[in-house]
């Protein structure tokens, strides 16, 4: 299973850069495939922030390759950094595409630069995303980790009761979930109050992981896990987090759960 914590691939050129256009040649597709992606990556999203650290913004830019000519999943995902300055280009590529990628730029580092970060919807029911974090100080491009997710394990107890533990904060919360009691009743998840069978929780990978700034005007990163109960549709409860990169990774500054609402 996919963690939603990815590192991508970085390269780099030093060019003669031109006005741009609004795609970049890409290989063909292999023989046989049945609707062809097209032989160009397409610009999804174009921003002007500084990431080389020079005090002078860069243009970035978000290309995707299609994996069919009519589909809405990109298989290739690529950034493209540009500085004027130096006359040099960067390219850093995802391990993995999505649907509707987005981009962020926030201050993560204390380096005095601006860090990329990618949010990649997966398209699946669980509603998560990978997530993807790129650095291109003094155009030297670097793909950063992201944090992972939360370890949560938890099951149903009687009296229509789920305990939930998060493993790196070591914290049980239990959740009352006596007002689900008629559908869990009458799905045989309950008699009568009492748990017919073991049923463990389904813990999601990241939905949310989103920048927040600080006072000091660094940034942290606050993800979200959905918790599910005896179905993937039964949202009972999500998890939030906040994360502060220190030193050389990410370290886990608070976390809580909060129960879902019907």
């Amino acid at each position: 299973m996919r963690t939603g914590s990815w590192i991508g691939i970085v390269g780099s050129l030093a060019v003669s850069l031109g006005s741009g256009g609004a795609a970049l040649a890409a290989s063909p597709p292999e023989a046989g495939q049945n609707a062809p992606a097209p032989a160009v990556f397409e610009v999804l999203e174009a921003a002007r922030q500084d990431v080389t650290g020079d005090g002078r913004p860069d243009l970035i830019t978000l290309l995707g390759k299609r994996f069919a000519a009519d589909s809405p999943y990109y298989e290739t995902l690529k950034l493209m950094v540009q500085d004027p300055v130096a006359r040099k280009v960067s390219f850093m590529q995802t391990t993995y595409g999505g649907y509707g990628p987005q981009l962020y730029f926030c201050g993560f580092t204390g380096d005095g630069s601006k860090q990329v970060l990618i949010q990649a919807p997966t398209g699946g029911s669980g509603g998560t995303s990978d997530f993807y974090l790129f650095s291109d100080k003094d155009n030297h491009p670097a793909a950063l980790p992201v944090p992972q997710s939360l370890t949560i394990s938890g099951s149903f107890q009687d009296g229509y009761k789920v305990s939930l533990k998060i493993k790196e904060t070591n914290q049980t919360t239990v959740l009352d979930l006596s007002d689900r009691k008629q559908l869990y009743e009458e799905n045989g998840v309950y008699k009568n109050g009492k748990l017919v069978q073991p049923i463990e929780v389904m813990p999601n990978a990241f939905s949310v992981l989103t920048p927040v700034e600080n006072r000091d005007g660094r940034c942290e990163l606050r993800g979200q896990q959905r918790v599910s109960g005896v179905a993937n549709a039964d949202t009972i409860a999500y998890v939030d987090s906040l994360w502060k990169w220190e030193a050389d990774g990410w370290k886990l500054q608070s976390a809580a759960v909060k129960k879902a609402q019907r």
